[in-house]
């Protein structure tokens, strides 16, 4: 059996990634149980909900930061590959304006820091100090950031794979530190330099690249390579910064209907809900993206997806399955007891999800094929729907009626699709 095993994967590139991603991913989630559990057990389930505020506005910032390129560098690492000079042209372009634009932005973000305080945090509690600590570790992590996009994107997924999980290992030590000597201040503090930490032992990776790294600084920033990633930026961009500020406000108002405890118990779905995502998301970026950027016909598409639905979603549709048959247990063992008044929102949350990786799939044909305006207009509708059912749902069901919204949003969102893409995905093949 395990030798048949051995051999279906070593003839599937998609299942041989995912077994390679697995290992990571599980490294990733070991680590977020603790933290999970440190969180609940020092900061109750209030604490939650604050740090759901304070992640949603870095992720934010973080991509205004990387200028939304992300997507795009791992597109165009993957075509230029063989091509070393325009590779080198890519990275140094990527890297010199990566790093411009977060100095920039994080000089902002540092001058403005009472200000961000009392919009992001209503100016409960005065986290300014945290504000101007990640204003100074942005640059850091936009480079580390952009690195592993250009690894990922020639190739390299275990090396991504091997950097994140020292990454994740690292930052939970520093996470424990911090929240059981400063409790919620110290869990913040960890969010925002646990970046520093990424960029460190990403160096340490290539370090003996250091004559590549000599001739990158000697290149110029290309106009073209810009010109190139310009609408990527502007596609990224827009559900970066939107889509965290659609999730502030759905949690201000689960707290001004619903009470800010309950808001922490929305949160701490949230959280779950990132964690078992992350097979599905870090597969579609290590595998799928680089994937549907090189494919150059609808049928190697369309092939593309129905491998994706054929070995991938079954196996993540049952794992949903079995997560909500124990979610008592999932809740006790990750969060503590005075969590377990969250278990109504799991059956939405996990459908909705399910939904959302059926869904991405497709979507991720429009970053790769640079569709802009298509993207755009899905973002807005799907934003737009998520948003205002959540505020509907929750006037009647509380925090529950956001994971409801969450639901309605992902199915509608794979209907478009499926409309906007049925030509490629059913219909006839020249």
């Amino acid at each position: 059996m395990l030798k048949f095993l051995r051999q279906l994967i070593a003839q599937h590139v998609l299942l041989k990634v995912s077994s390679f991603n697995a290992v990571g991913v599980g490294v990733r989630l070991v680590c977020g149980l603790v933290t999970s559990k440190l969180i609940a057990f020092y900061l109750g389930s209030t604490g939650m909900a604050v740090l759901g505020d304070l992640r949603n506005f870095i992720s934010s910032v973080q991509s205004i930061g990387q200028l939304g390129i992300s997507n795009g560098v791992i597109k165009y690492s993957a075509e230029f590959k063989t091509d070393k000079t325009r590779l080198q042209k890519l990275i140094s372009t990527v890297l010199k304006v990566g790093f411009l634009a977060s100095v920039f932005l994080g000089v902002s973000l540092f001058f403005t820091a009472s200000v961000i305080n009392t919009q992001v945090f209503n100016a409960k509690i005065n986290y300014t100090t945290i504000i101007k600590v990640f204003a100074v570790v942005l640059p850091f992590f936009t480079l580390n950031a952009l690195m592993l996009n250009i690894i990922n994107g020639i190739g390299n997924y275990k090396k991504v794979i091997l950097i994140n999980s020292i990454t994740n290992v690292a930052g939970v030590a520093l996470s424990v530190i911090l929240i059981v000597n400063y409790q919620l201040y110290g869990a913040m503090l960890a969010v925002v330099l646990s970046a520093g930490i990424g960029l460190l032992i990403t160096l340490s990776t290539v370090f003996k690249k250091q004559r590549l790294f000599r001739e990158l600084l000697q290149e110029q920033i290309d106009g073209s390579m810009l010109k190139r990633l310009a609408s990527y930026g502007g596609m990224t961009l827009f559900s970066a910064i939107v889509s965290p500020w659609v999730y502030i406000a759905i949690r201000q108002e689960i707290i001004a209907v619903d009470g800010l405890e309950n808001a922490g118990y929305w949160d701490a779905m949230l959280r779950l809900s990132d964690y078992y995502l992350m097979f599905a998301t870090t597969l579609l970026t290590l595998y799928i993206l680089p994937k549907l950027s090189a494919a150059t016909s609808k049928r190697e598409f369309r092939a593309e997806v129905f491998r994706f639905y054929k070995t991938f979603l079954p196996l993540f549709g049952a794992g949903l399955i079995v997560l909500f048959f124990i979610k008592t247990w999932i809740i006790r063992l990750v969060y503590s007891p005075s969590f377990l008044d969250m278990q109504p929102v799991f059956i939405w949350q996990l459908a909705g999800d399910f939904f959302r990786v059926a869904s991405l799939v497709i979507a991720y044909q429009m970053l790769a094929k640079n569709k802009f305006w298509l993207f755009i207009g899905t973002q807005v509708l799907s934003l737009s729907i998520i948003y205002f059912s959540s505020v509907f749902f929750i006037q009647d069901y509380g925090f529950v009626g956001a994971a409801m919204g969450h639901f309605l949003s992902y199915v509608l969102y794979l209907l478009v699709l499926l409309l906007i893409f049925r030509n490629a995905l059913f219909g006839k093949l020249c």
